[in-house]
């Protein structure tokens, strides 16, 4: 498994991975875990997708990028996003539906089972 650095809102994170899970009726879900700074307890970042009604192909997700403006760039980088095609409404927000690189992203997956104790 690959992990990364990642940062947000002025705090840094070492060592983080995709927990990739899903919703209802099959849609992908994915948070991010890692490590805060220097501690040493891996612990949940942040949610990256939103559930949606919307009919989506089974690459696509909806990124919840309202509280953290430079999520789709960062997942662009790290080539976990292959396109954007549209926007969705969300409880009066527009957020983006992309497409996702599955293969890319399940390099920076972890399973399930070795998050049973993070915080």
């Amino acid at each position: 498994m690959k992990t990364f650095n990642y940062e947000s809102n002025c705090v840094r994170y070492k060592d983080c991975f995709f927990d990739v899970g899903e919703y209802e009726k099959g849609k992908l879900s994915l948070a991010i875990y890692g490590h805060v700074e220097d501690d040493k307890d891996v612990s949940h970042i942040s949610n990256v997708t939103v559930n949606v009604e919307e009919k989506l192909e089974k690459n696509q997700v909806v990124i919840d990028n309202y509280a953290n403006t430079n999520l789709i760039s960062f997942l662009l980088d790290l080539g976990i996003v292959k396109s954007v095609p549209k926007k969705v409404t969300v409880k009066f927000l527009r957020l983006p539906v992309v497409e996702l690189d599955l293969e890319k992203l399940y390099e920076y997956s972890y399973e399930q089972e070795g998050l049973r104790y993070a915080s």
